[in-house]
């Protein structure tokens, strides 16, 4: 029997979540069944299941994919930026409110008070976002750059519950209705006044 590679196997289930992904923004998280899941994929019954056993894993897969990507991106944010205050910058500029996928992770998320495994899930992997930004936030800290007059844990969950807050109302009702680009700018001047930015870091 022929050994299958590892970049195969990694290239089938990126392939599935893809088709996860799309069936959860059509239908929502709830509704979403394995049935949907492979006819999306074109992949028969069995080649799903080698992978993946459920939706609920599926769309587990897909955010801690996503939490992941979140971290490269503030990373490269910071080498792209000469101060951290600029990488922070950067990143609110690419809040966009409308998020189809933010609804699902809402609807996933909303169970948690009665589903131990959503709690637990959400408390584990999302909190590598909070490390993300923590870290970013300690290096201006660190450098000088910002003298913050709240914890940093603080600063980042309000930081990413904005984020969130934003995504959910703007699916809603739109961008413009939900203000998406004045409430980013409120943030901002937040994250300004609360970490004491300096204009000039010292090093």
């Amino acid at each position: 029997m022929p050994k299958v590679s590892r970049e195969h196997i990694e290239k089938r289930k990126s392939e599935i979540l893809e088709a996860a992904l799309t069936v959860f923004s059509r239908k929502g998280f709830e509704p979403t069944t394995m049935r949907d899941i492979v006819e999306e994929s074109g992949m028969s019954r069995g080649g799903v299941y080698q992978y993946f056993s459920s939706p609920e894993e599926m769309l587990e897969a897909i955010h801690e994919r996503n939490i992941h990507r979140t971290a490269d991106f503030v990373r490269e944010l910071l080498s792209q930026n000469e101060t951290v205050w600029g990488a922070l910058e950067d990143y609110l500029a690419e809040i966009s409110g409308e998020s189809r996928y933010a609804m699902v992770i809402y609807e996933y998320s909303m169970t948690s008070w009665r589903n131990e495994r959503h709690r637990r899930f959400m408390n584990n992997v999302v909190r590598g976002s909070f490390q993300a930004f923590e870290a970013l936030l300690q290096q201006g800290v660190d450098n000088g750059e910002f003298r913050p007059t709240q914890s940093l844990d603080a600063i980042v969950s309000f930081l990413i519950n904005v984020g969130d807050g934003l995504s959910f109302q703007a699916s809603i009702l739109g961008n413009e209705a939900a203000h998406v680009q004045e409430q980013v700018e409120g943030l901002k001047i937040y994250l300004r006044t609360v970490l004491q930015v300096r204009e000039e870091p010292r090093i």
